[in-house]
């Protein structure tokens, strides 16, 4: 999976469709079987069969506003008061969480449940979670 992580709110699926489109049409999308687009209020998915250039609603948008809300308190923060490298690594140790206890959450959370059935979280479970640009 990549991850692009924007701290910027009040992003729409429309906005996150062409966002992820311009990223295929200039190639600065590598390919990949997962693709997330992470604001401080939604969570973008895309479960990418192929690279196709049109733009594509995420397959699966989640509130981060409540889902992030346990690294925030731990930082004393809010979202709209922290900058964009510690936002990243917000989402950043939510990944590593996500990769650790996520098939039991998904098991207890509906709301994760497409997490599960696309596969990522099996995908997550196997992965090495680095934080940087893809080269």
């Amino acid at each position: 999976m990549l991850a692009e992580v924007k701290n910027q709110r009040g992003k729409s699926n429309e906005w996150a469709a062409q966002f992820r489109r311009n990223m295929l049409a200039h190639g600065t999308l590598p390919p990949s079987p997962f693709f997330l687009i992470a604001t401080p209020d939604h969570m973008h998915f895309w479960n990418q069969a192929d690279s196709d250039l049109a733009e594509l609603a995420p397959q699966f948008t989640m509130d981060a506003t409540s889902e992030l809300r346990p690294y925030f308190e731990k930082l004393g923060q809010t979202p709209g008061r922290l900058g964009g490298p510690a936002f990243e690594m917000v989402v950043f140790a939510w990944l590593n969480d996500l990769a650790e206890s996520g098939q039991a959450r998904a098991s207890e959370d509906p709301s994760l449940r497409w997490l599960s059935e696309s596969g990522l979280l099996e995908a997550l479970g196997r992965a090495h979670i680095s934080l940087g640009a893809v080269q």
